[in-house]
C-alpha cells in the first residue's frame, strides 16, 4: 500500500479527488489496474501490499520502495511526469516491471522530470516494449529529430539496481527512437542490460544499419552519462554475466545487440560520457563500442557524418574495463572499438584518459582498442579515424586488439607520451600494461624491457583474462656509513646496533627507523662480559656497548633515514625527523641538537670529591671497593661528568660525594631553551 507520511491529498486517476483519506481504508477496494496518482509534495512509502501502477505528477516527493511489487499492467509501472522531482529510497527487495506487449518502462521518467535513487535496498526493474527499464519508452516510427521526445534526468546515489531493458530499449536511459538526456551515477551497485540493439546505459535502438526513413545514423544520441563513483556494470547483451573471460557469454547468439555497453544504441551517438571515479565494466557487441557509440550504418543511405559524436572522458581514480565483443562469432558483426566509435561509417570522436585512471580496453577484429573502427567505410571507401586521443602520463592502460592498432595512431590529434611507445604498432603504458595488435605469442620491447604476451588464437573476449607478467622487481642496495659521537650508537628497528665507523647495507629508497643510544661506559667485550683492566690502564669509552638487555640507554625519539638514488639529494626534515642521504655521500651523521645533547653536570658548591653517575651508563657496581687504581677506574661515577645523551629521554642521574650516594634525579634530556643553538646543556646539583 501507499503510506502517506504527511497528510496530503492523493489523486486517484480513475476516481474523484480524495483528500486526507487513509489509504488503508480503500486500497483493498481498488482494481489492481487503477492508477494511483501522487500530485502533492510529501513523503510516501510503496510496499508489497500496493500492486497498482503509480503516477507521480508535478510533485517534489520522497518515495520509499519497501519490498514493492508493481508489474504486469498495460502501461509503465511507475511514471514520473509534469516536472516532478522524486527521490526513491530503496528498502528490501523491490520488483518493478513494464509490459512486453505495450510501449512502457519499469520506471518512466518524462522529459523535464527528475528522479534520484538512494538507500541500501535492491531494485529489480524491467522495461516493456520499446522501453528502458528506467527512463523512456519509444516508438517504432523513425520520426524527425525536432519531433523526438527526450527522457528526464536520472541520478543514482546508492542502492543495488538491476535494470533490464525491454525490447529495443536501454537498461537506463532512452527507448527505441528516443534521445537520451542525463544519467549521473555517484554510488551504489548498478547492473544495466540493454536489449535488441539498446545500450546498457545510454540510448535505445536509434536507426538500423541502412539508416531507413528520415533519421540518419548518428542523429540519435545517448545524451550525457556521468559516473563519479560506485560500481557500474553495463552491457548490451541481455544475459551478460560480466565475466570478461567467458567467451561463450560474450559471443552469445543474442537477437541483435549492435550497441555500446555504455553510450549509443544501434545507430546512435554518444555526445558525452564522463567517468571520474568508481569501478566500471562495459561490454558492447556486434559492432558497438564497449564505451562510446553504437554500430553505424552499412549503407550510404541517409548517413550524416557531421551528426555523429563519440566523446569520452575518463579520469580521476576511475577503474574502467571496456570490451567490444564479436557477437555470434561472426566477423561481420564485429568492428567496434572498446573505447570510441562503433563499426560502420563512423568518423571522429574525442577521447581523453587522464588522472590516475586504470583502463583495460579489449577490442574485437577490425577496430582499435581505443579510437575508431578501422573497417573501410561503406559510404566513401575511406578508413575512419578518431578526431583526438589524449592519454596522460599517470594512466595505467592495458589495451588489446586484433585490429590494426591498439591505440588509433592515425587520430587527427594524438597526444601520448612517446616514452611509452614500444616497437611497431604496439604501445606500452606503465610497467604493468601493454597494447598489442596481433593474435599470437608476442615478444615485444618496451622502455621497461622485454615481455612475452600470449593471446589465445581466434579468441577476442578471452583476452580480458590475460594478466601481464609481474614486472621483475629490482631492488637496489647500497652501503651507508654511520657516524656517532664518542660513546654513542644507533639502534635500527630490527634491533641491530651500529657504532661510529660501522657500515650498513640498505635498500635504495626504503625508509629505515632508528633510535640514538648511549653505551655502557664500563669496559665489556662484544658478548657483554666485563673485561679486566691492565694495571693503570686509562679508561676509554670506545669499550662501551649497547644491548636491549639493559646495557646502555636507548633514546625515545624515532628517526628515519633513507638513501636517495640521487647523487646530490641531502636533507633533514625536523618535523618527521627524516634524514635523506645522497648516493654520492651515503653517510648518516647524527648531529647534536638533532639527535643528542651534551650534558655537563656540576655541583653548586664546587666539584672536589663530588661525582655524577647515570643508570645503565656511568654507575657504581655496588662491589666492595679496594684502594687500587684499577678498582678506582672500574665502573665508577665520574667527576665533572660530561656525557652525550639522546634527546627526548629521561635518565636517572645520581650525585655522589666521595663515592657515597647523596641524591638522585630524573632528568629530561632537551635542548637548552634559553640557548637553543648551543651544543651543550649545563645541569647543577644543589650540593
Amino acid at each position: 500500500m501507499i503510506i502517506v507520511k504527511k497528510m496530503l491529498s492523493i489523486v486517484l486517476a480513475a476516481l474523484l479527488l480524495f483528500s486526507v483519506l487513509p489509504m488503508t481504508a480503500f486500497a483493498e477496494e481498488l482494481d489492481e489496474n487503477t492508477v494511483i496518482t501522487i500530485s502533492e509534495d510529501g513523503e510516501y512509502t510503496i510496499d508489497c501490499n500496493q500492486p497498482n501502477p503509480v503516477d507521480i505528477s508535478g510533485a517534489n516527493a520522497t518515495v520509499t520502495l519497501s519490498n514493492a511489487n508493481i508489474q504486469n499492467h498495460g502501461r509503465s509501472a511507475i511514471v514520473v511526469k509534469d516536472g516532478a522531482k522524486v527521490t526513491f529510497i530503496l528498502e528490501g527487495f523491490s520488483t518493478i516491471k513494464g509490459n512486453d506487449d505495450v510501449y512502457s518502462c519499469g520506471i518512466e521518467v518524462e522529459y523535464g522530470s527528475e528522479v534520484t535513487f538512494d538507500g541500501e535496498g535492491t531494485l529489480n526493474v524491467t522495461g516493456g516494449k520499446w522501453g528502458a527499464a528506467i527512463g523512456s519508452y519509444g516508438t517504432d516510427i523513425n520520426i524527425p529529430e525536432e519531433q523526438r521526445v527526450m527522457v528526464g534526468t536520472i541520478t543514482i546515489n546508492g542502492g543495488n539496481i538491476n535494470a533490464f531493458a525491454g525490447a529495443r530499449g536501454s537498461g537506463i536511459g532512452s527507448g527505441y527512437h528516443v534521445n537520451g538526456n542525463t544519467v549521473t551515477i555517484n554510488g551504489g551497485v548498478v547492473h544495466a542490460y540493454g536489449r535488441e540493439c539498446g545500450a546498457g546505459i545510454g540510448s535505445g535502438y536509434g536507426t538500423s544499419g541502412g539508416a531507413i526513413g528520415v533519421a540518419a545514423v548518428g542523429e540519435y544520441d545517448a545524451g550525457t552519462i556521468i559516473i563519479n563513483g560506485g560500481e557500474v556494470y553495463a552491457a548490451t547483451a541481455w544475459n551478460q554475466s560480466f565475466d570478461t573471460s567467458d567467451l561463450a557469454a560474450l559471443n552469445a547468439n543474442d537477437p541483435g545487440t549492435f550497441a555500446a555497453g555504455i553510450g549509443g544504441g544501434y545507430g546512435a551517438s554518444a555526445s558525452r560520457i564522463e567517468i571520474n571515479g568508481g569501478k566500471v565494466v562495459a561490454i558492447g557487441s556486434c559492432g558497438g563500442a564497449g564505451i562510446g557509440a553504437g554500430r553505424g550504418c552499412s549503407k550510404a543511405v541517409k548517413y550524416n557524418q557531421n551528426a555523429y559524436k563519440a566523446n569520452i572522458y575518463i579520469g580521476g581514480d576511475a577503474d574502467v574495463t571496456a570490451v567490444s565483443a564479436t557477437s555470434r562469432s561472426n566477423e561481420l558483426n564485429s568492428g567496434g572499438a572498446a573505447i570510441g566509435t562503433g563499426r560502420g561509417s563512423h568518423y571522429g570522436g574525442n577521447i581523453e584518459i587522464t588522472g590516475n585512471a586504470k583502463v583495460t580496453a579489449i577490442s574485437a577484429t577490425g577496430a582499435c582498442a581505443i579510437g575508431a573502427s578501422k573497417q573501410v567505410s561503406p559510404v566513401d571507401g575511406s578508413v575512419p579515424v578518431a578526431d583526438s586521443i589524449i592519454i596522460g602520463d599517470n594512466v595505467q592502460l592495458y589495451a588489446v586488439t586484433a585490429g590494426t592498432y591498439a591505440v588509433d595512431k592515425d587520430a587527427r590529434n594524438l597526444s601520448i607520451n612517446p616514452n611509452y611507445f614500444g616497437s611497431s604498432d604496439r604501445y606500452f603504458f606503465d610497467e604493468n600494461a601493454v597494447a598489442i595488435s596481433d593474435i599470437q605469442n608476442v615478444k615485444a620491447e618496451s622502455p621497461k624491457g622485454e615481455k612475452m604476451y600470449t593471446v589465445p588464437t581466434g579468441s577476442v573476449s578471452l583476452w580480458a583474462n590475460i594478466v601481464p607478467p609481474e614486472p621483475e622487481v629490482v631492488v637496489k642496495k647500497a652501503t651507508i656509513g654511520i657516524v656517532t659521537p664518542l660513546a654513542m650508537a644507533v639502534r635500527f628497528e630490527d634491533g641491530s646496533v651500529y657504532y661510529s665507523g660501522d657500515k650498513v647495507e640498505v635498500e635504495v629508497g626504503k625508509d629505515y627507523h632508528f633510535q640514538m643510544c648511549c653505551v655502557d661506559w664500563s669496559t665489556r667485550d662484544a658478548n657483554g662480559e666485563k673485561k679486566i683492566h691492565k694495571p693503570y690502564e686509562v679508561f676509554t669509552p670506545e669499550h662501551g656497548i649497547y644491548s636491549d638487555e639493559g646495557i646502555g640507554l636507548a633514546g625515545t625519539v624515532v628517526y628515519t633515514v633513507r638513501l636517495s638514488d640521487s647523487y646530490s639529494e641531502r636533507s633533514y626534515d625536523a618535523e618527521t625527523k627524516t634524514f635523506v642521504l645522497p648516493k654520492g655521500d651515503p653517510v648518516l651523521r647524527t648531529d647534536t641538537n638533532r639527535c643528542f645533547m651534551a650534558y655537563r653536570f656540576y655541583f653548586e658548591k664546587g666539584n672536589y670529591n663530588k661525582q655524577t653517575g647515570i643508570d645503565n651508563v656511568v654507575y657504581d657496581t655496588g662491589k666492595e671497593h679496594v684502594n687500587t687504581l684499577e678498582d678506582f677506574r672500574y665502573n665508577k661515577p665520574l667527576e665533572s661528568l660530561s656525557v652525550n645523551l639522546p634527546l627526548g629521554s629521561t635518565i636517572r642521574a645520581k650525585a655522589y660525594i666521595n663515592y657515597e650516594l647523596v641524591g638522585e634525579a630524573d632528568v629530561f634530556v632537551k635542548i637548552d631553551e634559553e640557548n637553543p643553538d648551543r651544543c651543550y646543556t649545563n645541569y647543577y646539583w644543589p650540593y
